[in-house]
C-alpha cells in the first residue's frame, strides 16, 4: 500500500465514522508504516466486513492481514520432510 492509499484508507474509515479519525499527516504515516505490506484491495475489503459488522471505528489490527505460515510453500515442504521422517510413535501392544 502506497503513503497515499494509506490516506485514501483514513478517509474512507472516516466517512463511515466521522470525526473519529484524524486525517492529520503524522496520523497517515503511523498507519502507512504499519500498513505498507498490505494490499489496498484487500484492506478495503476487510474495512468493509468490519463496518458491516461493528459500530465502532477499526484499529491497525482489525485491516492487518498476518502472514500465515499454512500459505508458505517452504513451511509445508518442511512439515511434509518431517512426517516422512517420523518414527510412527510408540507402538503399543
Amino acid at each position: 500500500m502506497t503513503l497515499k492509499e494509506t490516506a485514501q484508507l483514513l478517509q474512507e474509515i472516516n466517512r463511515f465514522f466521522p470525526g473519529k479519525i484524524t486525517l492529520q499527516p503524522e496520523t497517515v504515516e503511523a498507519w502507512h508504516r504499519l500498513m505498507k505490506t498490505q494490499s489496498y484491495r484487500e484492506v478495503i475489503e476487510r474495512l468493509d466486513r468490519h463496518v458491516a459488522c461493528s459500530k465502532f471505528p477499526p484499529l491497525v489490527i482489525d485491516l492487518y492481514e498476518q502472514p500465515r505460515p499454512e500459505r508458505n510453500k517452504q513451511v509445508l515442504g518442511q512439515i511434509d520432510e518431517w512426517e516422512a521422517n517420523a518414527s510412527g510413535g510408540p507402538i503399543q501392544s
